[in-house]
């Protein structure tokens, strides 16, 4: 006979089975957020490079925002900003026009590049907040766990 399982008991048993992969998802690493941090800024630039190539210079950093969005949601706040930061400098270097280094930039390059940090810079810190916000979610789930009696 089935017995009918609580939801406190339900929450007691793990979604995914153990191993590699569930270690990847859950726990990962340092080199697996920022690793997947680079490989995201990498697909990213290919996808913008293909789509759109070289010399069109419209819309130079919208492929690094998803990027950064995914890398903060894996890997929090340091694989977030990296991802920002190399998808500034990638986007900077390849998708807006030439500059000099002491040159002045038009008006929207300095625009898409001033948009870009503030949006890229303001999803990595919401990501790592909701990550706290987790956390601190998780532990109290933990200690309340720890009060109740077990049921047999």
């Amino acid at each position: 006979m089935s017995e009918l399982k609580t939801g406190w008991a339900m929450s007691q048993q793990p979604l995914v089975g153990g191993g590699a992969w569930h270690r990847f998802w859950q726990q990962p690493s340092r080199l697996a957020r920022y690793g997947v941090a680079a490989f995201l800024v990498i697909l990213a630039f290919g996808a913008r490079w293909a789509i759109f190539g070289h010399l069109d210079q419209r819309i130079p950093f919208s492929f690094f925002l998803f990027a950064v969005m995914l890398a903060s949601w894996y890997g929090g706040l340091g694989p977030g900003l990296l991802a920002a930061g190399a998808g500034l400098l990638l986007g900077d270097y390849f998708f807006l026009p030439q500059h000099g280094a002491y040159a002045t930039l038009s008006d929207a390059s300095r625009t898409a590049i001033t948009l870009y940090a503030i949006n890229s810079t303001l999803i990595a810190v919401l990501m790592e907040a909701l990550h706290a916000r987790i956390r601190r979610l998780e532990a109290a789930l933990k200690k309340n766990a720890g009060d109740q009696p077990t049921a047999k």
